[in-house]
């Protein structure tokens, strides 16, 4: 299995920062990325059972919200990808955390690519590359 971690510290409110992050369709869209809400969740419309859609130039993923704790923390799973690849996720989740007046944000994510002998190599590629997309998104909002 891959694990995928990245952090952020932020200067505002954890309120402001939670609030930024978890409206999904505007923190998943630009820089090559186009999210939607395709099924509202609760108690917060991206809440628990919210279902976004996440468009790349290459792929499509759905994912729900699951484990949604305001200010806290909420987990997602992903329930597609089209075209359909070779990729088990086993769950994705964000930390939130006031330390000394700054917002901490921990980005974690756990995968496995399913091809035998190989999968190792190409997951080791993947992780890389899901660190990097996920370090810009959390700069992306500063």
């Amino acid at each position: 299995m891959h694990k995928i971690y990245v952090k952020e510290v932020y200067s505002e409110d954890i309120g402001h920062v939670f609030n930024k992050i978890s409206n999904h369709a505007q923190f998943l869209s630009g820089g090559g990325l186009k999210c939607q809400l395709l099924k509202e969740g609760s108690p917060h419309k991206n809440g628990n059972g919210a279902i976004r859609q996440v468009v790349s130039s290459q792929l499509t993923f759905e994912e729900e919200v699951f484990d949604f704790i305001e200010n806290k923390h909420f987990a997602y799973i992903i329930i597609s990808i089209t075209p359909n690849k070779p990729i088990k996720h086993h769950k994705g989740w964000l930390d939130f955390s006031q330390i000394n007046g700054q917002t901490h944000v921990e980005w974690y994510s756990n995968f496995e690519v399913t091809i035998p002998l190989v999968g190792g190599v190409i997951g080791w590629f993947v992780k890389r590359e899901m660190a990097k997309v996920f370090k810009n998104r959390l700069k992306f909002i500063k």
